[in-house]
């Protein structure tokens, strides 16, 4: 590449050692056929677009136009009421703002939105430990608009909403285990030992309580309805069955509340039922459920990347963070 002059597909093809095809199919987006690129590979080419400055033609005919008109929603199922709050604020505000939004599952967004196919892009799917992210940097670099949640990135071109969980988790388990001796737990997944997962806020708790914890009381749900319902259920026919159920997802609940009802157990005069998230869907249940989260985010995101879109927020972003509370609803009040 000669001084002063734009990096182009080539320059980027040699500075990561592969072909242009490759480089070709890692910006563009496409995926599936024959054509299967390793991720170390497009990390090396991404990272070679970062280090050259390139922008790809696709992308830079959509800054030209100005716009695509077009905000990914990045989420990770549908089946989770916290994302399918999410991207039902999405689809009620942002045609009324002129934009077509379009929900992405799990890391599909990242080909969509390096392909130059959106303006904007919420990023409600990052695992929990994720403090930086290489297409987030990018995107930031290109001007690319973002709103991220995340309790643990921070903002850098972008704008972070900031979950802050601990203050409602540790209020939630001493609102149980002041009434409750045998609580049960059923967690997304095998506890990692990150010291600020939910099931160590759930372990942390009964050690307050001077609890002994019980693993024949815990269930894995693997964060699927089916899994969850059947959790609950094994639970629940326990000959000395839990009075309290500590759901570390509102999906996780809602499954609980059901299996319950199956079994002919009252909610909450039988068990009680705590789920975290706050997702409209538990605020709608029959009964409410009591949860752990903030007051409703979702509008909150949405307006925060349109102001992110329109220029009005600084360039170096913004993190706002969000204090999650105990939300005390029917299914633990009669």
């Amino acid at each position: 590449m000669s001084k002063g002059s734009k990096p182009t597909i080539r320059d980027v093809a040699k500075a990561a050692d592969v072909s242009l095809t490759t480089v070709s199919y890692v910006l563009s987006g496409r995926h599936g056929g024959t054509t299967r690129i390793s991720q170390p590979t497009q990390d090396r080419v991404l990272a070679a677009v970062k280090d050259l400055g390139y922008v790809p033609n696709q992308a830079a005919r959509g800054m030209r136009r100005g716009k695509t008109d077009v905000v990914a929603v990045a989420i990770g199922d549908l089946e989770w009421p916290w994302d399918r709050a999410l991207a039902t604020a999405a689809a009620r505000i942002l045609p009324e703002h002129g934009y077509q939004p379009v929900i992405l599952l799990g890391d599909d967004w990242r080909k969509f939105v390096m392909s130059g196919g959106a303006d904007g892009v919420i990023i409600g799917y990052f695992p929990e430990a994720t403090s930086e992210d290489q297409t987030v940097t990018e995107l930031a670099r290109r001007g690319v608009a973002q709103v991220v949640i995340s309790g643990t990135m921070k903002a850098a071109g972008f704008d972070v909403l900031a979950p802050e969980a601990d203050a409602g988790l540790t209020e939630c388990m001493d609102f149980l285990t002041a009434s409750h001796r045998r609580i049960a737990c059923i967690r997304r997944a095998d506890p990692t030992g990150r010291p600020k997962s939910r099931f160590a806020a759930y372990a942390a708790g009964l050690e307050r309580a001077g609890i002994p914890l019980d693993e024949s009381l815990v269930r894995t749900s693997h964060h699927r309805p089916a899994p969850a319902y059947q959790s609950a259920l094994e639970l629940l026919r326990l000959p000395d069955r839990p009075t309290a159920i500590f759901c570390t997802d509102d999906m996780e609940a809602l499954q609980a509340i059901r299996a319950a009802y199956r079994l002919g157990l009252r909610v909450p005069e039988d068990v009680q039922i705590v789920g975290v998230g706050n997702s409209t869907e538990g605020q709608a249940y029959d009964p409410a459920l009591t949860t752990v989260g903030p007051d409703p985010i979702f509008e909150q995101v949405v307006r925060m990347l349109l102001d992110r879109l329109a220029g009005t927020t600084p360039p170096e972003g913004l993190r706002v963070a969000s204090p999650w509370r105990l939300h005390r609803r029917g299914t633990t009040q009669g």
